[in-house]
C-alpha cells in the first residue's frame, strides 16, 4: 500500500484514483482475469468522507463483485425518510414496499466502503498502489502513456493500453485531455456532523428532512451514531454550527441534542459534466466525468454504477471478445444518467434553499405532500431512491425482436430492452430441494440467456443455446413444469429452474415462449418472442464492431 512500490512498465488498464469508483472498476477488471494498476496520490486512505448512503442499485453490484456479506454486516439499514415541518411530520416514505433485492437504503461511512473494496481487490490478487499522482499523459492510436511521480518526487512512466480517470471533481486526467466540463457551483455550502442523538423520538431506521430554518437532514449510520447534513448560507452561520444543529434538533424531537460531536466539516457542491466520457485510449468516470448535488445521495452511487457498466466491456475489448465500438456505448448509456441526476439535484437544492418565512415553507410542504402523500407519488419517490429504474433502452447495445412486428413489440408486458433484470422467484431445481431467484443467476462474468418456456414441451434441446454460447456464458431454461422430455448433453453451461408458482414468468411479463439475453451488468440485451438462437448468434456479432 505504500508509494515505494514498484510499478510495473506497462499494464493493460491505468486507473487513476482509488475511491469508491476506481476500486469497483479494478474488482471488475480483476474478477475477470485482466490485470489493471490502479494509483492514488495519497499515500493512505483519507480518513474523512462526505458519502454515505449505498442505494439498492449499488448493493446489487456490491453482491456480484462478492462484498455484499461484509456490506451488510457494518452498514446501517435506512427504509425511509420521514418530512417534517414547523416541528411535526407532514410525509413520509419507505422503502419497503418496492420489489427489488435489496428494499432498502444501506449507510455506512465512504472510508468504510472503501476499506471493503479493497479487501474484495486484494483477495482477488489486485492491489492499490498508493502515492503516486499523475503528472502527464499522452496517447497514440494503440497505447496511453503516462508520467507518474511518486510522494517522494520519483517521476516514472507507465504505458496502458488503457487509461481510465476516476480521479475526482478537479480530475488530472480529464485536463490532461482537453475534455471540457459545463456545469455551476451550489450558493450554499453544505456541513456534516457525526454525533449521537439520545432521546430521538423517530424511527432509528429512517432519515429526518426538516425544510424549514435550520434545515436538517439527520441520516442513522452504525454503532447507534447519527450524520447531521445541514446548510451553511452565510459566514456568519459558522459561529455558532452546534448551537442552531441542536436548535434544529429539538424542533423535530423535544429532548434531543447532539452528542460527542465530531468536527463539523463544510464544503462546496457542484453540478459538472463532462462533454465525452471518452478520447480514444481514454475514458472517465465517477466525479471525473459528474458530479452532482448531494442532497439526493446519488454522486458516489452513479460512479460505482459507471465502473459496473464499464468493466465488463473494457474486459470483453481486451480479451478480444469484442471491438473497442463497444466502449462507445459506455458513454451513451451512462451520460443521459448522469446529466437527469443532476437535473434532479438542481431540483432539490431549489426546494431546500427556500426563504426562511412562513409562506414559503408552507408552500414548500404543500408541494412534497402533494407528491409524496398519494401511494402512486410514495412508489415513484421510493424508485427514484433505489436507482433500479435507470435503463438503457436508447442504448445501441440493446436489441428487440418479435415475430410479429414492432407493433406487438408494444404489446409486451414486464421489462424491455435496457432494463435491469428484475428480481423474481422462486425457481426450483428439478432434482434438488434448492431455491434460486432471478438474481442469483447472474453470478457469472460473461451473459446469461434466460429461454422461458410455458411448459416443458416447449423448452429447448440444451445442445441448442449452448451450440451458441460465447466462453463465459451461461443459459438457463425456466418452465412452469418439469423437464421430463429435456435431453441433456455434456454441457455445463445450459441449466433448468421450475417457475412453479408463475411469479417470474409474471414478473418478466411473459405470456407465450420469450428469450432474454442479459448483460453482465445484469441489464437486458435482447427480447426475442419467440425464441430464434439466430437472434442471439446476430447480436454476438453486434459486439465485434
Amino acid at each position: 500500500m505504500s508509494h515505494s512500490q514498484t510499478l510495473p512498465s506497462h499494464t493493460p488498464v491505468l486507473i487513476v484514483g482509488a475511491g469508491p469508483t476506481g476500486l469497483s472498476l479494478a474488482i471488475e477488471l480483476v474478477r475477470r482475469n485482466v490485470e489493471c494498476l490502479l494509483i492514488d496520490r495519497n499515500p493512505a486512505p483519507l480518513p474523512f468522507d462526505r458519502a454515505t448512503v449505498i442505494h439498492s442499485r449499488s448493493l446489487e453490484c456490491f453482491e456480484t463483485m462478492g462484498t455484499i456479506d461484509e456490506f451488510l454486516a457494518r452498514g446501517h439499514i435506512m427504509r425511509g425518510f420521514n418530512i417534517f415541518a414547523f416541528g411535526k411530520k407532514v410525509a413520509q416514505t419507505s422503502f419497503e414496499s418496492l420489489e427489488c433485492r435489496h428494499p432498502y437504503d444501506l449507510n455506512l461511512a465512504e472510508n468504510e466502503t472503501e476499506e471493503i473494496l479493497t479487501a474484495r481487490l486484494e483477495s482477488l490478487g489486485g492491489r492499490v498502489s498508493r502515492g503516486w499522482s499523475l503528472e502527464g499523459l499522452n496517447q497514440t492510436d494503440t497505447e496511453v502513456t503516462a508520467t507518474l511521480k511518486s510522494a517522494e518526487g520519483v517521476e516514472t512512466t507507465v504505458t496502458a493500453d488503457w487509461l481510465v480517470g476516476t480521479d475526482g471533481i478537479h480530475s488530472r486526467v480529464r485536463e490532461s485531455i482537453g475534455v471540457a466540463v459545463s456545469g455551476h457551483q451550489y450558493p450554499a455550502r453544505w456541513g456534516v456532523v457525526d454525533g449521537y442523538l439520545p432521546n430521538w423520538q423517530h424511527e432509528p431506521d429512517r432519515a429526518a428532512i426538516q425544510i424549514d430554518a435550520p434545515a436538517l437532514n439527520p441520516v442513522p449510520m452504525p454503532g447507534n451514531r447519527w450524520r447531521i447534513y445541514f446548510r451553511v448560507f452565510d459566514e456568519t452561520q459558522t459561529d455558532n454550527l452546534l448551537e442552531q444543529i441542536n436548535a434544529g434538533l429539538a424542533s423535530i424531537s423535544p429532548g434531543t441534542c447532539l452528542q460527542d460531536p465530531d468536527q463539523p466539516m463544510l464544503y462546496h457542491t457542484f453540478r459538472q459534466l463532462s462533454a465525452h466520457y471518452r478520447s480514444s485510449r481514454v475514458l472517465l468516470a465517477g466525479d471525473a466525468a459528474h458530479a452532482c448535488s448531494p442532497i439526493e445521495g446519488h454522486g458516489m452511487n452513479t460512479g460505482i454504477q459507471d465502473s459496473f457498466n464499464l468493466g465488463w466491456k473494457l474486459a470483453h475489448v481486451i480479451k478480444g471478445e469484442a471491438g473497442d465500438g463497444l466502449l462507445n456505448s459506455y458513454e451513451l448509456e451512462r451520460r443521459p444518467i448522469a446529466n437527469a441526476v443532476g437535473a434532479s439535484g438542481d431540483i432539490a437544492e431549489e426546494l431546500r434553499t427556500i426563504p426562511d418565512e412562513p409562506a414559503a415553507v408552507e408552500r414548500v410542504k404543500r408541494a412534497l405532500c402533494a407528491m409524496l402523500l398519494p401511494a402512486q407519488g410514495q412508489l415513484q419517490a421510493a424508485e427514484a431512491e433505489t436507482e433500479i429504474s435507470f435503463h438503457y433502452r436508447d442504448s445501441p447495445l440493446v436489441r428487440s425482436y418479435h415475430a410479429q412486428g414492432e407493433s406487438a413489440q408494444q404489446n409486451w408486458l414486464g421489462p424491455r430492452p435496457g432494463d435491469c433484470l428484475p428480481e423474481a422467484g422462486p425457481l426450483f431445481h428439478p432434482q434438488t430441494a434448492a431455491t434460486r431467484t432471478l438474481f442469483d443467476l447472474l453470478r457469472s462474468i460473461g451473459y446469461l440467456l434466460l429461454w422461458l418456456a410455458t411448459d416443458e414441451i416447449e423448452a429447448p434441446n440444451a445442445a441448442d443455446p449452448a451450440s451458441v454460447l460465447q466462453p463465459g456464458d451461461t443459459c438457463v431454461v425456466i418452465s412452469t413444469t418439469s423437464p421430463i422430455k429435456l435431453k441433456q448433453t455434456d454441457s455445463t453451461r445450459v441449466k433448468w429452474l421450475i417457475d412453479e408458482t408463475g411469479r417470474v414468468h409474471a414478473k418478466l411479463g411473459i405470456i407465450d415462449p420469450t428469450l432474454f439475453l442479459i448483460r453482465p451488468d445484469g441489464h437486458i440485451a435482447l427480447r426475442c418472442e419467440p425464441p430464434q438462437l439466430e437472434q442471439v448468434t446476430a447480436y454476438y456479432q453486434l459486439l465485434q464492431t
